[in-house]
């Protein structure tokens, strides 16, 4: 979804997520700590559920 070293822009977006009534619960950061520390950067991404269709399920379960 969004990976940056910028905590303004993390901020930024998961403001804009909120307001656009996305689950907090399914939201999640991660820190990608690297040396030296100019290079660590925030990934922010969104858990999505099984979107599978029906028929797709219907292989998987024979």
């Amino acid at each position: 979804m969004l990976e940056t070293s910028d905590q303004a822009k993390v901020r930024a977006h998961l403001r804009r997520l909120r307001e656009s009534g996305v689950d907090e619960s399914h939201i999640r950061i991660d820190t990608l700590c690297r040396r030296p520390v100019e290079l660590s950067a925030y990934r922010l991404s969104r858990f999505v559920g099984n979107t599978a269709r029906e028929s797709d399920r219907e292989v998987f379960d024979h």
